[in-house]
């Protein structure tokens, strides 16, 4: 893991001498924290050890906006960038290290003198060293190599000179696979952390570019989404090892969103929206019934739904986060199935003209996901 740190630290050298006009900068984090015990494997029920401690270190590649783009001005001239992310516990037996490549924004909240208050928002991928299987049944945390990573704090900045800053922060992380592979309880933990930042411009550099006007306009946002999750059944009249004990079952959802969105301003929409969609699940049985596997499945038509919801999306230039609360108006349920409430937080990238690519997690009770969407789709907008 030092070899890729060094790699990463000789690339942003070369960066540095070939584009010594811009501004960019390089910065490392350490991180110490406590895991949120959410599981039987985390508080050590199924181990005798719990999952306590995370500890991290975090290198960045920053980009610094300097508005030379009108939208550079409009968020208080952000950072952005990607990092790399390496997380140690003290379970190294059944869990081990977790490995992230990630992208960021730093969002300034507050400027006074030297110092800089910034909310830290991170989300990527990342790669758990140890997951469940037959060979390593007490990990119930995490079920799958690769999962998503989320992390959200608030850092407080203190520039030494032009080019040295150090900060001191905290911040919340989450990791797990969305339930793409069961078992997804996750891991989830708060830590503090201090940053060291070398810029490579010696000082910041503002322009000032007109904005154009706004005019309040709707766009129309249609997308086609598809997903694949995970379910497991466990037969407790087997060993732990044995793998009868556990059935496992892929389930399909696809479908097509309609959002109608009203631009507030340049950063904000509110909007409302329907979705016609298919879910394997529903209508479906899958569990234990006395002892045994039920396995149901449901005739076509009841695996179809519709559902409404209200949208809100926050517009980064050609990003924008937005998360959306809705209800099932029709929809066939078992009592395995979640609530008809459901929620869907998510990120979009305007990836030519008015095509679009989005990701988002489809959840239930804020804390229990159902699946990840992916999607593509197009916006018409109104002048």
């Amino acid at each position: 893991m030092k070899r890729v740190f060094f790699i990463f630290l000789i690339i942003l050298t070369f960066i540095n001498e070939s584009y010594s006009q811009t501004s960019q900068a390089i910065e490392l984090n350490a991180q110490y924290g406590k895991v949120l015990q959410i599981n039987k494997y985390l508080d050590g029920t199924r181990t005798g050890k719990p999952v306590e401690i995370a500890k991290s270190i975090s290198a960045r590649y920053i980009i610094h906006t300097d508005g030379s783009k009108n939208w550079h001005q409009m968020y208080n001239y952000l950072d952005y960038g990607v990092g790399l992310y390496l997380a140690s516990y003290n379970e190294p037996v059944h869990l081990g290290n977790s490995f992230a490549f990630y992208t960021f924004i730093y969002s300034p909240i507050l400027r006074w003198g030297r110092f800089t208050l910034k909310n830290d928002l991170a989300f990527g991928l990342s790669f758990v060293q140890k997951h469940w299987s037959l060979s390593n049944f007490q990990n119930t945390a995490i079920g799958s190599t690769l999962n998503c990573f989320v992390q959200e704090g608030f850092l407080l900045d203190y520039k030494l000179s032009e080019r040295v800053l150090i900060g001191l922060g905290v911040n919340f992380s989450h990791i797990s696979n969305g339930a793409i592979q069961q078992p997804n309880t996750g891991i989830n933990s708060l830590s503090s952390q201090i940053n060291l930042r070398y810029n490579f411009y010696d000082k910041e550099v503002k322009y000032n570019v007109e904005r154009p006007d706004f005019k309040k306009s709707y766009d129309l946002a249609i997308s086609l989404f598809g997903a694949v999750y995970n379910d497991m059944v466990e037969l407790d009249n087997y060993a732990f090892d044995d793998s009868r004990r556990y059935i496992e079952r892929d389930f399909y959802a696809f479908g097509l969103t309609t959002t109608a969105y009203k631009n507030l301003n340049y950063k904000n929409n509110l909007g409302i929206g329907l979705s016609f969609g298919y879910d394997d699940f529903a209508g479906n049985y899958f569990m234990r019934d006395n002892g045994k596997l039920l396995s149901t499945t449901a005739p076509f038509l009841n695996r179809l739904n519709l559902s409404c919801f209200a949208a809100y999306e926050y517009k980064i230039n050609r990003l924008s986060a937005f998360a959306d609360l809705g209800y099932y108006l029709i929809r066939k349920t078992n009592p395995q199935s979640l609530p008809n409430f459901f929620q869907r937080v998510g990120v979009r990238y305007r990836i030519l003209d008015n095509a679009f690519a989005s990701v988002a997690v489809r959840a239930a009770s804020l804390s229990v996901a159902h699946y990840v969407e992916w999607s593509l789709g197009y916006r018409f907008k109104t002048k």
